[in-house]
């Protein structure tokens, strides 16, 4: 049911809306196609929705891969210096969604586009916020280029805050603001991917995990999409929290 719905709001040109009837938009697909990464990264989808989802994929992908060309394109229009930083936060998003699908070769026309990009992030990643960071180590390690990966978590893990009641985390986020790559909640939950899948500590994942569960006693993950991020950083590597029962005991 669900994902017949979501067919429903894929365009033509395979771009998603953001509701019935609306306008394609590039995040709302990025963000819809990474999900589908989330799900297959857990190997959570059926092996009957399998071709289902291939059908979504199969025209938002290259939907995508123009769309980065569009941004590449229009930097040559312009004459923009190539040698600067032209990153942008949805070129990173980009990176990073594609970055679950090494089976999806990128669009020849938009080769250069991407390997544009790609070295971009490679040089300017630290004028990023910590949440674009995380999504450029994720990209970069997931296409052999682990060494600046490396560079980018021990940079993250330098410029964290640890404390024993609330974990690890970034003072970062507590500059909510009204963008989408500047949301405390998901970021976090990035943090717990990036650091799951390139450093590997238990310790840490556990410490990223902890300031995730606090923030929820303390307040409400705000959104279906924060809420979502959460759930999957929690069910990622580490130890199984969820498996972990605690004995109640009720005296009157």
């Amino acid at each position: 049911s669900a994902i017949e719905k979501l067919k429903e709001m894929q365009s033509a040109n395979g771009g998603f809306v953001w509701f019935k009837g609306g306008p394609d938009n590039r995040y709302m697909t990025q963000y819809i196609v990474t999900g589908i990464g989330h799900l297959k990264n857990l190997n959570a989808i059926p092996v009957n929705e399998q071709i289902a989802i291939k059908s979504i994929l199969d025209k938002a992908i290259p939907y995508l891969d123009k769309r980065l060309k569009e941004d590449y394109d229009d930097l040559i229009k312009s004459k923009a210096d190539l040698n600067k930083n032209n990153l942008s936060a949805i070129a990173i998003q980009y990176l990073y969604m594609h970055s679950f699908f090494p089976e999806y070769a990128i669009a020849k026309e938009t080769q250069s586009a991407y390997n544009f990009f790609r070295e971009q992030s490679k040089k300017y990643w630290l004028t990023q916020s910590k949440y674009m960071q995380g999504m450029i180590a994720l990209a970069l390690n997931r296409t052999n280029e682990t060494a600046t990966a490396r560079a980018i978590i021990k940079s993250l893990k330098e410029n964290s805050i640890n404390n024993d009641e609330l974990g690890m985390y970034w003072k970062d986020w507590d500059r909510k603001g009204y963008w989408w790559y500047q949301a405390p909640i998901e970021s976090q939950s990035l943090m717990i991917e990036a650091f799951s899948e390139i450093e590997k500590d238990e310790k840490t994942i556990g410490d990223l995990k902890t300031w995730l569960l606090k923030n929820k006693q303390t307040n409400n993950w705000r959104t279906t999409k924060a809420t979502a991020d959460a759930c999957y950083a929690l069910l990622l590597q580490g130890t199984n929290w969820l498996a972990e029962e605690k004995n109640v005991v009720i005296k009157l």
